[in-house]
């Protein structure tokens, strides 16, 4: 961990120079590629530089350990809640997980800076290279006998990249491995976020029935803990699957989709909503043509 980076944010914000901070204790020269990272100190001279800034080691632990956890819960946040489809967005979020890995040897951010490239990669129709990128998160999650949060909740954005049948297989033997979570309270949103994200596998290979099925079973049992993005998702997708079969009701799960995110003056979420019931409901009537 570079401590010289959350040492540098302390010595600022009390108005010490580095000269100062550091006359007496070691030379500037040395301080500064303390701070930039390039160097490391020994405690006996860490100590007196925390002791001329008046903050005690625990204070100091408790800083930085803060600032190292708030850059990566801002990224996590980011990443689940970005729009995949939207490259530029998918670029800035490689670039931040690339300055955040330069401080901080993480696996988890590691592993989103390669899904956001896969995602990237995607988005340009090279699915095989996607696969390729992801091969390493899958090959060490699927070591384990026991499966953690995180590693479910990684593996859930990339679901689409493996064939239908293995992912539905998959997420059924995830959804009985999160049943021992079930007092979290994350636990039936990650379940619903699953189920819809399987829904489109099975809308994309054309199998509206099951794709309803999933979509109508996960009402069911989640609507209740879902996020307004996860409930319009159910809704716009089962109009889908209406369009699909045939029933005159699916402009009703539409419209029910673009009031809830209206609620929450959403434009860029509604954005994505129209785009995919249109990308999948046109490719019917193209068929028809």
């Amino acid at each position: 961990m570079n401590r010289g980076r959350t040492l540098k944010e302390i010595r600022k914000n009390k108005g010490f120079s580095q000269l100062i901070l550091s006359k007496g204790i070691i030379s500037q020269s040395t301080y500064s590629k303390y701070e930039a990272g390039r160097i490391d100190i020994d405690v006996e001279k860490y100590i007196k530089l925390l002791n001329k800034l008046n903050i005690s080691l625990e204070e100091f632990e408790y800083i930085h350990n803060e600032r190292i956890y708030r850059k990566k819960k801002d990224i996590v946040q980011q990443f689940f809640f970005l729009n995949h489809n939207d490259i530029e967005k998918l670029t800035l979020l490689k670039v931040k997980t690339a300055e955040y890995l330069q401080i901080e040897n993480d696996l988890e951010i590691k592993e989103i800076r390669l899904i956001c490239e896969a995602l990237i990669q995607l988005n340009q129709e090279n699915f095989n290279e996607a696969k390729e990128i992801i091969k390493p998160i899958w090959e060490r999650i699927s070591k384990y006998d026991q499966w953690y949060l995180s590693d479910i909740r990684l593996i859930n954005t990339v679901l689409f990249l493996f064939p239908t049948d293995i992912a539905i297989e998959f997420t059924q033997n995830v959804l009985k491995r999160l049943n021992k979570y079930n007092s979290f309270r994350d636990t039936d949103l990650l379940k619903s976020a699953f189920n819809i994200n399987l829904s489109l596998l099975v809308i994309m290979s054309e199998d509206y029935s099951t794709a309803l099925s999933i979509i109508n079973d996960s009402l069911s049992q989640y609507k209740r803990k879902m996020n307004y993005h996860i409930l319009a998702l159910h809704f716009s997708r089962k109009a889908i699957c209406h369009f699909h079969l045939g029933y005159n009701d699916s402009t009703i799960f539409l419209e029910k989709a673009f009031q809830l995110i209206g609620l929450y003056e959403d434009d860029e979420y509604l954005e994505r909503i129209q785009s995919e019931f249109i990308k999948y409901t046109t490719i019917h009537d193209q068929e028809l043509k």
